[in-house]
């Protein structure tokens, strides 16, 4: 039994161990890095006041009335100002100004460098923007339903970069580098390369029942040679 141990042993840890090491790396990185720094929380100045729903003239009921159609309304801000983001059947996405009622233009090139550095909570200049509409020109640090937005750069080591909502300028993403590479941490760390999502995804199940097997090879050759009262006779 111990010469079977110790073959499948050593032929299970051959084929795991690379990605043993994988976990531990990505493990450690993981754990160590402040999660609330890795979201970007440090890149933007503190959460705006509540909005006063008070002072909101355009009510829910009434944008209803004027817009039948409206799914998927949400309350947001952009620079201080509440306003209704809403999908208007087949004619897509569209704010208003919920004081107002009036519908908001949408945001220019201007108006995101603007909107960009009002939430920026660093002293660095924005290095590059553009405006990305399709899904084919979208980074992975993304989601698709935020299209389409501003992307817009600051000139600093780890290239924080915002996100900047074309309808609502709304501020929909922050990234910087630590979070691109704890991104790939993740992905290595499920064996899920393609979008990081799959957390049971069948080649992790594979490496991981590999690697239980090998532990409790592992475990038997450990009793043989350390706990086993005829360990002496043990090669």
């Amino acid at each position: 039994m111990l010469s079977t141990a110790r073959k499948y042993h050593k032929w299970l840890m051959a084929f795991v161990g690379i990605q043993f090491l994988f976990w531990s790396i990505t493990g450690v990185y993981m754990v160590t890095m402040d999660i609330h720094y890795i979201h970007g929380e440090t890149l933007a100045k503190s959460e705006e006041a509540k909005i006063d729903l008070a002072s909101m003239d355009y009510s829910i009921v009434k944008l209803a009335a004027d817009y039948p159609k409206a799914s998927q309304v949400t309350l947001t801000q952009s620079m201080g100002r509440p306003l209704y983001s809403f999908i208007n059947g087949e004619n897509g996405k569209v704010a208003i100004d919920a004081k107002t009622g009036a519908v908001q233009a949408l945001v220019d090139e201007t108006k995101a460098k603007e909107i960009a550095q009002y939430h920026y909570a660093l002293n660095h200049q924005i290095d590059s923007i553009r405006l990305i509409k399709s899904a084919t020109n979208l980074p992975a640090e993304l989601s698709p339903r935020h299209l389409p937005v501003w992307r817009v750069t600051f000139e600093q080591f780890s290239t924080p970069t915002f996100y900047i909502s074309q309808q609502t300028g709304s501020l929909v993403a922050k990234r910087h580098d630590y979070w691109r590479l704890f991104d790939w941490m993740w992905r290595f760390h499920i064996m899920d390369y393609y979008d990081g999502e799959n957390v049971s995804n069948w080649f992790l199940f594979l490496v991981a029942t590999l690697g239980l097997m090998g532990a409790i090879t592992g475990a038997v050759l450990t009793y043989y040679r350390v706990l086993s009262p005829n360990k002496k006779r043990v090669i």
